[in-house]
């Protein structure tokens, strides 16, 4: 939503934006400001629609209220596909998980084309929605998994990408993802779809389900195909994957052309993210040497595995993942930060797609040397919901390291219960949307 809303304001659209309902100055709101963008209050007949999301904000009341008066009701990924509508050339990023990094990567590997772009994670110091001058526009497809238990009453899942037309789709993995792919075979379904109506599809070759769907586009003509990765026979292989420690050094071959990216960015799973960014610039036509150049200025994606201080000897750094293959990815690449302990603060997402994953972000989870449970990131109230994402966490156990928060003022608030369990050397990550973001700040107040 955040991308989606400073898109639209770099446009000029009169942006409003619904109250939270505990009177924060939310993230969004501060980074509408740094865009410029003016933000209106709610004036009845002025707003010709409302695009729908959750992020705690008082998201029934205000649905309710745009019943009541007639509005237009969209969801965040209908209001991306009209928009993507209106560019002359699309380069889209889709998969059930690990857009962010790619599609972050492409907007300064577009750079000869001054892309404009609607992401869920923006490079660092930048902003998630911007509005280029040239004919290019990024968009992350992945399903936002922060929305949909703020839907609308009746409200479905809308296919991915339906309605578009790219000239580049860029996928990343195919897996279960719920609500949005209860299955794999659903995932797979929609991606095969989205891929043919594409001009060209880059496949990050040995992620989940990737294999699969590339044996599915091969059945019968449909777009060009362009594989990427580290093994041997793909169109854009990575020869050269080196970890100094502060940065990766990437080898690339496109087209018999070698290429060095250096990128400050943690985790193997990221650095090939860059390289995928690559392979889908290359399918658009951009020489691999201004893709390298562009590359060169790429700084990273806010709260991908990104340290927010040491206090003490204990690092404090932050991961945005949801998935439990990002979990698991980031914990990884957390390991390879320290020789001490990791201690994970985990804020799951959404209690359909929590419940749904359980044993696999249990089991994404077990890398972490101990695990503190925040609660779950959810709109609605409890009342609302059938089954409880925490409880359902807990049911499938972590191999007795995770710890959860006992409620009440006389109990540790969870950033001291996750210094408790640090010594020097070791890092504490942060996982999650909203609560593990805000508590980084505070974890190092504890530790101090």
């Amino acid at each position: 939503m955040t991308g989606l809303a400073s898109y639209l304001a770099r446009r000029g659209a009169r942006v409003t934006i619904a109250p939270q309902q505990d009177g924060r100055r939310t993230e969004l709101l501060q980074r509408l400001d740094r865009t410029g963008a003016v933000l209106h209050p709610v004036v009845p007949g002025t707003t010709t629609s409302l695009v729908w999301g959750g992020d705690n904000a008082a998201v029934p009341e205000i649905l309710d209220l745009a019943t009541g008066r007639g509005l237009p009701s969209l969801g965040h990924s209908r209001a991306v596909e009209l928009l993507a509508g209106t560019a002359p050339t699309v380069v889209a990023v889709a998969g059930s998980h690990s857009t962010a990094m790619a599609a972050a990567a492409l907007t300064c590997a577009l750079t000869v084309r001054d892309p404009g772009w609607i992401l869920t994670a923006a490079p660092c110091g930048d902003a998630p929605g911007y509005d280029g001058s040239g004919e290019v526009l990024v968009v992350d497809l992945c399903p936002d998994t922060a929305l949909h238990e703020a839907a609308p009453p009746g409200w479905r899942h809308r296919a991915l990408g339906a309605g578009l037309r790219p000239a580049v789709t860029l996928v990343t993995a195919v897996d279960v993802a719920p609500p949005a792919f209860a299955t794999r075979e659903e995932a797979l379904d929609e991606t095969e779809a989205l891929a043919r109506r594409s001009e060209s599809v880059v496949v990050w070759a040995g992620q989940p389900g990737c294999d699969e769907l590339l044996e599915r586009l091969r059945r019968a003509p449909g777009p060009r195909v362009v594989t990427v990765g580290r093994g041997e026979g793909v169109d854009v292989a990575v020869l050269g994957l080196l970890w100094s420690g502060e940065d990766h050094r990437l080898t690339i071959e496109a087209g018999g052309e070698r290429s060095t990216v250096t990128v400050p960015v943690t985790g193997t799973r990221s650095a090939l993210g860059v390289a995928a960014a690559f392979a889908a610039g290359w399918a658009l036509g951009v020489s691999p040497a201004d893709l390298a150049d562009g590359l060169g200025a790429f700084p990273g994606v806010e709260r991908s595995l990104s340290r927010l201080g040491t206090v003490g000897g204990v690092t404090v750094m932050e991961s945005r993942a949801q998935h439990p293959e990002e979990i698991a990815a980031d914990l990884q690449g957390a390991r390879m930060l320290t020789e001490g302990a990791v201690v994970a603060v985990y804020e799951p997402v959404g209690h359909q797609r929590t419940v749904a994953l359980a044993h696999r972000i249990s089991e994404a989870l077990t890398a972490a040397d101990h695990t503190v449970l925040l609660p779950v990131h959810s709109t609605p109230a409890r009342s609302q919901r059938h089954d409880d994402g925490a409880e359902a966490l807990a049911r499938a156990g972590s191999g007795g390291t995770l710890v959860i928060p006992e409620p009440g003022p006389c109990q540790p608030s969870p950033e001291t219960l996750a210094a408790s369990l640090a010594h020097r050397g070791d890092l504490i990550l942060t996982i999650g949307p909203d609560a593990a973001r805000r508590i980084g700040p505070r974890l190092l107040a504890a530790l101090d």
